[in-house]
């Protein structure tokens, strides 16, 4: 029997214990105990191709940002026959609240952020009657009603328009959704 030292197994280097506990695709089959093989040369070979073509990739990216190009070049042809272009006007107020009556706050009122006790504060500043008392809410709502009745209208919206030298108006525009105030050709 030998001593405990010759029986003890030859302890893996950092870089062997690196390689087999990393993540990167490949160092894991490069670093392996024991000597080299053409298997391992492969995968080192492999590897080391690339990350030179990733490495290659990206200087190239740096120094094209580094350039800063930038083109000046602009190609204008002129149409004898244009077609009025697409246009969207969308207003970020989904309704009137000057529209608004109390029934709609009644049944609004949660979604508007309006408690029932300032009701009557909120209607005044909207310059509807406060007077309550002769108030009853409808057994029903209907929110398409809501919104047609208090959309932004297109006539409102639009304050001027030419195209091609010409005049156009609220007729060249088609509704596409009235519940988000936007208009479209």
């Amino acid at each position: 029997m030998g001593t405990p030292e010759e029986n003890e197994q030859p302890q893996p280097s950092d870089i062997t214990v690196f390689g087999a506990n990393c993540t990167l695709h490949g160092l894991s089959h490069i670093f392996l105990p024991g000597g080299v093989t053409i298997r391992r040369l492969l995968w080192a070979s492999a590897f080391i191709s690339s990350l030179s073509i990733f490495l290659y990739q990206v200087a190239g990216a740096v120094m094209e940002y580094y350039r800063y190009p930038h083109v000046t070049i602009l190609d204008e042809m002129d149409s004898p026959l244009m077609y009025f272009p697409a246009i969207t006007l969308c207003n970020y107020n989904s309704f009137r609240r000057s529209k608004m009556q109390r029934n709609d706050l009644f049944w609004m009122a949660g979604l508007l952020g309006v408690e029932q006790s300032d009701f009557d504060d909120f209607m005044a500043a909207l310059g509807q009657p406060v007077d309550d008392s002769k108030f009853f809410p409808s057994k029903t709502f209907n929110m398409l009603e809501f919104v047609q009745r208090t959309s932004h209208s297109i006539e409102e919206m639009l304050l001027d328009c030419k195209y091609r030298g010409k005049d156009c108006g609220p007729e060249n525009f088609t509704t596409v959704s009235k519940g988000l105030g936007t208009f479209s050709t």
